[in-house]
């Protein structure tokens, strides 16, 4: 694996995104921090990550349509959904998308990135 993992984060709540995004860099990640799906689409097209980290509902595209986009695109990118809500929830698909239930503990963050990571590398 290279240097550092590189995780797209699509949340368009400002405060959760930063704390997102500073609590991953100071564990070691990449972080490319968008506000919706379509930022999502562009960040990933210009430079790839490694594993997508997003909220269902956002503003111009949400969760779902963009986590159908990407995979069209990269079939085997593993993806965290976050979601305050239960309904059009995708289903949980092992080593591949795992569904994080708002409020989370950012402490799962990492653990969960970095299985997701292994299973897909190993």
């Amino acid at each position: 694996m290279h240097a550092s993992p590189h995780v797209l984060v699509a949340e368009d709540e400002d405060l959760l995104a930063e704390i997102v995004a500073e609590t991953l860099e100071s564990q070691g990640f990449r972080v490319t921090l968008v506000h919706n799906g379509l930022e999502a689409v562009e960040a990933d097209a210009v430079d790839p990550a490694d594993i997508l980290l997003t909220d269902m509902r956002m503003p111009k595209m949400g969760g779902e349509t963009l986590i159908q986009i990407i995979r069209l695109r990269r079939p085997d990118l593993p993806i965290i959904v976050t979601t305050g809500y239960s309904e059009h929830l995708p289903n949980e698909e092992p080593g591949r998308l795992v569904v994080l239930r708002k409020p989370y503990s950012l402490s799962v963050l990492a653990p969960v990135i970095t299985a997701l990571l292994s299973g897909r590398m190993g």
